[in-house]
């Protein structure tokens, strides 16, 4: 042991060398035959993959349009311009068409696949595109009004080219509703396709459903219809990916293949055997070179290189993987003074000031928040005490005493509500407390006005509301809808469970203009739409503040021929 201590290192990894090359050398012959079965089991593992991450994306790229080609199939202008077209006016008529041509245009933009989004509109005659107003081709709706399956295949093959098609309603009859179609684009495919090449070598090719269509980009083998019978074989057979040696002349490609079970499309990638057989070949030799001149340096360097650099880059990429997740609490701990130090002081710090500066976002959102619920909350009040006290004022000044004892009492009632230190109260107590609302109404209006109020639900009834949501509303029935009724006015209150969401209408029967109408759905619909009366807005935004983007407030005519106003509330998930 002394005399190997007095060695340097130069001796000393030569002697090891020699200790070991022999036994190397049998090992690494073993080691070859076996990493060139390992080696293909691997690049065709690897391949399949690529497949598989390249369907997907292609499930990406085209599953937004289905999604938002069946929305369209409820998008009120379309169903306008569809069935209501003849009672439109020439200025509804133009912007309808306007209105779809745009929303037809998100369609297109949304995906380099579109080459064109347009819908057929058989009573019209006409066929809107994104970009044109054009005669409908008889031929080309009939083909584009079948059903198609949009969970599995959601393409139809017309004029050798594939397309989207969505009718509406869905039967094959040619000549009511519309359908919204899709035009594919074959030289985005192919764009795509080539990209999908491996390293530039091979070609790949994209076929429908039933093989009968198909798109290549690069070199594929030349009989096609050998290869797509290999294909259909295996997909009959249940095989839903995998791969086929294919003899093609004197070249041997490897088709590696996945079908879609969103999109009814195949996805096959072929690479020439020698492409990466012939690499392996060549490994082999230097596997040997590399063996007879320095196996035992490769294997310490490797190692060293290892405990050097993988080790702590392990440690950091774990981290950061952790911090992907959310997780801000891990600190990295290294004694070498080495970059890798600075590396993991970076980190530290960095996890320390995303930590400061989400806590800072997350106060200044909620003090936000708080202060614009504050705000709408304060607007109520104030509006209904000056009517309040001026109805008041009124029946004193007739001289109607048992009305002013009677509607003083409601009153208190009403602002002992009004002032209940709570924010959010059931519903069940806010239509107790619009009941009173409607008593002092009653009493000003000579029970010239009455109010019914339906059956509550139970889920709906003990919904956590803000206070003062209903009343406002009860209230614009009163003032804008039965101030001047000659007959005898109705407001009618329900209430529904809808399942995901509860549903509040407040609907009365009196005179409503179509120009009146337009104000209140403007006033709700458009945040920069201007008008003294911010009441039903005041409501909207307490609404959303406190229920998210999917609650709303909407405006239409009711069945009694006045305004229905529509409170819509989603239930929280358990």
């Amino acid at each position: 042991m002394s005399f190997l201590r007095r060695l340097t290192l130069y001796p000393k990894l030569v002697l090891t060398f020699l200790v070991i090359i022999i036994p190397l050398v049998t090992i690494s012959l073993l080691m070859n035959i076996r990493s060139e079965r390992l080696v293909r089991n691997e690049i065709t593992g690897s391949m399949q993959a690529k497949v598989n991450y390249y369907i997907n994306a292609l499930e990406d790229d085209f599953g937004p349009l289905v999604t938002l080609e069946q929305q369209y199939t409820v998008d009120d202008d379309i169903f306008n311009l569809a069935y209501s077209s003849i009672i439109m006016t020439s200025e509804q008529y133009t912007n309808a068409v306007r209105n779809v041509q745009k929303k037809l245009q998100i369609l297109k933009n949304m995906s380099p696949y579109v080459e064109d989004a347009f819908v057929n509109f058989p009573v019209l005659d006409r066929k809107i595109s994104a970009l044109s107003f054009n005669e409908l081709n008889h031929e080309e709706a009939a083909a584009l009004n079948q059903i198609a399956d949009t969970f599995e295949s959601p393409f139809l093959l017309y004029r050798n080219r594939l397309w989207m098609s969505l009718p509406y309603p869905n039967n094959l009859t040619v000549g009511r509703g519309f359908t919204i179609a899709l035009e594919i684009s074959s030289a985005a495919i192919k764009d795509s396709l080539s990209g999908f090449l491996i390293d530039g070598n091979g070609g790949a090719m994209l076929m429908d459903r039933d093989l009968s269509w198909s798109e290549t980009s690069g070199n594929v083998p030349s009989d096609r219809a050998k290869l797509q019978a290999l294909i259909r074989n295996q997909l009959q057979a249940g095989q839903k990916s995998g791969y086929e040696i294919i003899e093609d002349g004197d070249s041997t490609y490897y088709g590696f293949f996945e079908k879609s079970s969103k999109l009814g499309l195949t996805l096959a990638i072929f690479v020439e055997e020698s492409s990466f057989i012939g690499p392996l070949k060549q490994y082999a030799i230097w596997l040997w070179a590399i063996s007879i001149v320095a196996p035992i340096l490769i294997l310490l360097f490797s190692y060293r290189l290892y405990q050097v650099i993988h080790t702590p880059l392990k440690r950091l990429v774990a981290a950061f993987k952790g911090l992907e997740k959310g997780d801000l609490s891990a600190q990295l701990n290294y004694r070498s003074r080495d970059e890798f130090n600075y590396l993991y002081l970076q980190y530290n710090r960095t996890v320390s000031r995303l930590q400061d500066l989400i806590n800072e976002a997350y106060v200044h959102q909620y003090q936000i928040k708080v202060a614009e619920l504050k705000q709408l909350q304060s607007q109520i009040n104030p509006h209904f005490l000056y009517n309040s006290f001026f109805n008041l004022h009124r029946l004193a000044k007739l001289q109607e005493n048992d009305k002013v004892v009677a509607f003083s009492k409601h009153l208190g009632e009403y602002f002992k509500y009004v002032t209940k230190n709570a924010d959010f109260v059931p519903l069940d107590q806010e239509i107790k407390f619009c009941r009173s609302y409607a008593a002092i109404q009653g009493i000003r209006f000579d029970d010239h006005v009455r109010v019914e109020f339906g059956a509550v639900p139970e889920r709906v009834g003990s919904l956590a509301v803000p206070k003062l949501l209903l009343q406002p509303l009860v209230e614009n029935a009163y003032q804008h809808g039965l101030e001047d009724q000659v007959e005898e006015g109705l407001v009618i209150v329900t209430f529904k469970d809808c399942g995901d969401h509860a549903q509040i209408a407040v609907e009365d029967n009196g005179a409503l203009e179509e120009e009146e109408l337009a104000h209140i759905v403007a006033l709700l619909t458009d945040a920069d739409y201007k008008s003294d009366s911010e009441g039903l807005r005041n409501v909207q935004l307490r609404i959303r503040l406190n229920f998210g983007e999917h609650a709303d407030l909407l405006a239409d005519r009711g069945a009694l021929g006045g305004l229905r106003m529509t409170i819509i509330i989603p239930f929280k998930e358990a």
